[in-house]
């Protein structure tokens, strides 16, 4: 939790008093569901935590989205520079590959000046994904585990290729699953299922409270070490503390 000492440390002068600047989280349904605490861990009120009074982290997740849907509503909701400097953004690849890069280039993002973190798509469970699927009665299984793969290795590409940061969700799943490189990919129905895998995921898909905060360490990770002014700690705290306020 952030403390009265962290704010005392440092903080926005009186003749600075702009709108915050902003994190805009953009993907699905792991975006969108990231906001749920009924499981534990949440990410997004997590990260909300960690730069309360320093930065605005704004949700614009869009649970059944494709990546050319999100590309089509992008510019609907992406502030101007002249509303706000968004400092990240959250686009996980969906579909695409050609749709992430218009996503990351798009002038809506180029011309804010936007630092962009990009997260892998994470691995499925298609043990968990059966039930899952038939619930809503779809068959074959909507995903599969390799192909999963498939999609978080272009992702990567992409990012690498654009020179954007990476939180490779994917292969931290992957670690905290105790997937070794070079082993059939676990979350596959060729192998034996993986209970770790399992106890990330809700339903072979979204995420538990355990597999956000795995995304959440991911994901600060990267901030650290790809832009490391923006890391929660290094923001200076919006008005000053109340030993400082002025009265009305």
């Amino acid at each position: 939790m952030t403390t009265e000492m962290s704010f005392a440390q440092g903080y926005v002068q009186a003749n600075s008093y702009i709108p915050y600047d902003q994190i805009l989280l953009f993907g699905d349904s792991i975006t969108q569901f990231s906001e749920y605490q009924g499981r534990g861990f949440a990410f997004s009120p997590q990260l909300q935590d960690d730069y309360v009074r320093k930065l605005d982290v704004l949700n614009r997740g869009f649970s059944g989205y494709t990546s050319s849907q999100g590309l089509n509503v992008l510019p609907q909701f992406f502030p101007p520079p002249y509303v706000a400097k968004v400092r990240m953004m959250h686009v996980p690849l969906d579909k695409y590959r050609e749709n992430l890069k218009a996503i990351i280039q798009h002038p809506v993002v180029r011309r804010g000046g936007t630092k962009v973190v990009l997260l892998t798509p994470p691995p499925v469970n298609e043990y968990q994904l059966t039930a899952f699927d038939l619930s809503k009665g779809v068959t074959p299984l909507s995903r599969s585990a390799n192909n999963t793969k498939l999609y978080a290795d272009a992702c990567r590409e992409v990012g690498q290729s654009l020179n954007v940061a990476i939180a490779d969700i994917w292969s931290a799943f992957m670690k905290e699953a105790g997937w070794v490189d070079g082993q059939p990919i676990a979350g596959s129905k060729n192998v034996p299922e993986n209970s770790k895998l399992a106890s990330l995921l809700v339903d072979g898909l979204h995420f538990t409270g355990d597999g956000y905060k795995v995304m959440y360490n991911e994901v600060l990770r990267a901030i650290r070490e790809s832009y490391p002014d923006e890391a929660p700690e290094k923001q200076p705290v919006h008005f000053p503390p109340y030993q400082l306020a002025e009265d009305a």
